[in-house]
This record gives C-alpha cells, structure tokens and sequence, in this order.
C-alpha cells in the first residue's frame, strides 16, 4: 500500500484521485496494487515510478503526462475514456431533456468534453479504438466523430436560445 503525503498536492488531483468517482481513482487503485509502482508528490503533481523510473505525472488540471510507455498509461487511456463516456451520456440525456435545469448541470461536462474532442487526447484514443487497441467491451460512443461534435453542436444552439442562456 502506497502512503504518500498530500500535504502539496493539488485539490484538484486529490480529487480526481481519492473521490469514487474521480477520474484517476482506478488508476490509484491499481497503484495501490502493484508492488513495482512508487508515488511522491512533487509541485502539486503526482509522479509515478516504475522499479524507480518515472512512466508518469499527474496534474490537477493539466493534462497527464506520459514519460515512459507504460501498462499503466494504458490504464489511464482507459479510464480516461470511461470517464468522459460517462460525461458524454450525462450530456446527451439532459439536451434530450431539453429543461434549463438539466443544461446548467452539464456546463461543466461539456467544457470538459470539448476540451478532450479538441485536443491531443481525444485523436490519442480514437487511434487507439481504430487500431483495436482498446477493450472490446469498453463503451466508447465519445470516440465517435459525429456523437460528440453533434452533442457540443446541439448545446452550442440550445444555449443561443434566450431561455436557456445561463
């Protein structure tokens, strides 16, 4: 069990890593798990060490950066693209739902989703799912092209609409 002082870590990556339903909290689970992975905190960050050389670094609100390919950067694609999955459907259902109350809650959600769908990241995990990469079982309808642009498109027009703008 890696015990690790928190005292300088960023909250934003103590949450993501400690919370249920962080982004990293399976990745800090199966850190937990496996005896060749060490952990200390540096400038707010996480860095993650294989048999003493570093394969990771998380940040709070940046992006992970991947030092050295790694069975455990694969876990963090993974996770990565679970939890914006859980984003995507979270968004899909309140635009279906069309009531202000459900489009405040997912400003955030879309933000974040059109952040990865710009981004290095997303390009990152599509690759992957084309290349087959990428659990069979994994649901992955963010990786879909015209899913997640047609959802950021759909919430851009909505929030147009004088009703809805918040």
């Amino acid at each position: 069990m890696i015990t690790i002082d928190t005292t300088n870590m960023c909250s934003h990556l103590q949450r993501k890593l400690f919370e249920e339903d962080g982004e990293y909290h399976s990745l800090w689970i199966a850190i937990q798990d496996d005896t060749e992975l060490t952990a200390v905190v540096r400038s707010r960050q996480l860095h993650i060490y294989r048999n003493g050389k570093k394969v990771l670094v998380l940040a709070g609100k940046s992006a992970p950066k991947i030092i050295k390919e790694d069975s455990i950067c694969k876990l963090l694609q993974i996770e990565r693209i679970r939890w914006m999955e859980q984003r995507f459907k979270k968004a899909v259902a309140a635009i279906k739902d069309g009531s202000v109350v459900s489009l405040k809650a997912i400003k955030e959600d879309i933000a974040e989703l059109s952040k990865y769908y710009d981004g290095e990241l997303w390009k990152l995990d599509f690759a992957a799912d084309e290349a087959g990469e990428l659990p069979p079982d994994l649901k992955r309808g963010v990786l879909s092209e015209d899913g997640i642009w047609n959802l950021i498109s759909d919430y851009c027009e909505i929030q147009k609409k004088p009703s809805n703008i918040s």
